[in-house]
């Protein structure tokens, strides 16, 4: 995945990150023109150029949000309106947001991050549930209410296409392994169908994986997946799946109910948050191999 990595949601560090715009007389002077109530602000995020990301509601029910880049290299504050909850994504060439809208239509913005502006405007219908891209294309999972039908859109070549992925699952998670890709789908309700779907890069259905557990996220691990999962009807997650690439194989493992911190080739960094622990599990021996308390 590439959300981005989150730096603080305190509004004293916000303050301290952002800097009056297009005022060469208030130059180096706290901007507060935007941010003098108490609205909570989402995470905040820096990209590769140092650029700064975050966001507040607008009202009460924060069906709209303002997102704020803060522009690192000209040291001005950017913003822009939008409908819904943003999510941010960073890749190579630009910042991804995913705006979840109203539930019946969201919107994917994207922006430079090189003197950072708006490129394009998606719109696409459903809740949205993640983002991600691989060799030119983004990809877009939703699920349609409506519809009960589970959706992928594809953007590349400034052309957006919709692929249906089933009924009765929600696309949780997207996986990018050469020119392959994988999206895990958990069922709306109890039962089946759980699974992971492989497309090929024409968007077709090559093979699904079968799964014992709802999965949440994928990671891609030698030559395996693992999939973390997320019960959602009981929010926990107490298992993970490796399923080999070639062979189809699967394991289970028991995991403690927890979050995932990390995950690298080596080891997956998991944060129980009631006791404040942090476990680091290992991929060649499967087990935890370290636990220990944070403040």
């Amino acid at each position: 995945m590439a959300k981005m990595y989150t730096l603080s949601a305190k509004e004293s560090d916000i303050q301290k990150l952002l800097y009056v715009s297009n005022d060469p007389g208030l130059a180096g002077k706290p901007s507060t023109n935007h941010l003098e109530d108490s609205t909570p602000y989402t995470d905040v995020f820096m990209d590769n150029h140092k650029n700064y990301w975050f966001a507040k509601a607008d009202d009460t029910k924060q069906k709209r949000h303002t997102i704020y880049i803060f522009d690192h290299e000209n040291g001005r504050l950017i913003s822009h309106k939008v409908n819904g909850r943003p999510n941010f994504y960073e890749f190579d060439d630009s910042v991804v947001i995913a705006c979840e809208g109203d539930g019946s239509k969201g919107s994917l913005l994207i922006f430079s991050k090189e003197q950072p502006k708006l490129i394009k405007e998606w719109k696409v219908n459903g809740y949205l549930w993640e983002v991600e891209k691989n060799q030119g294309a983004i990809y877009v999972s939703c699920y349609i209410v409506e519809e009960d039908q589970a959706v992928l859109y594809v953007i590349k070549n400034n052309k957006k296409k919709r692929v249906n992925l089933g009924k009765n699952i929600a696309p949780t998670d997207i996986l990018c392994i050469k020119d392959e890709v994988y999206i895990s789908a958990a069922p709306i309700l109890n039962g089946d169908p759980k699974k992971i779907i492989v497309l090929n890069s024409k968007e077709k259905v090559v093979r699904e994986y079968p799964l014992s557990i709802s999965p949440r996220t994928l990671y891609h691990v030698e030559d395996e997946i693992m999939v973390y999962e997320l019960d959602l009807a009981t929010g926990k997650t107490e298992k993970i799946v490796y399923v080999n690439l070639h062979t189809g194989e699967q394991f289970t493992h028991a995991i403690p109910n927890s979050q995932v911190v990390e995950c690298t080739s080596r080891s997956l960094s998991l944060l129980q948050q009631d006791s404040k622990t942090l476990f680091t599990w290992d991929h060649t021996n499967r087990k935890i191999v370290e636990s220990r308390k944070i403040s």
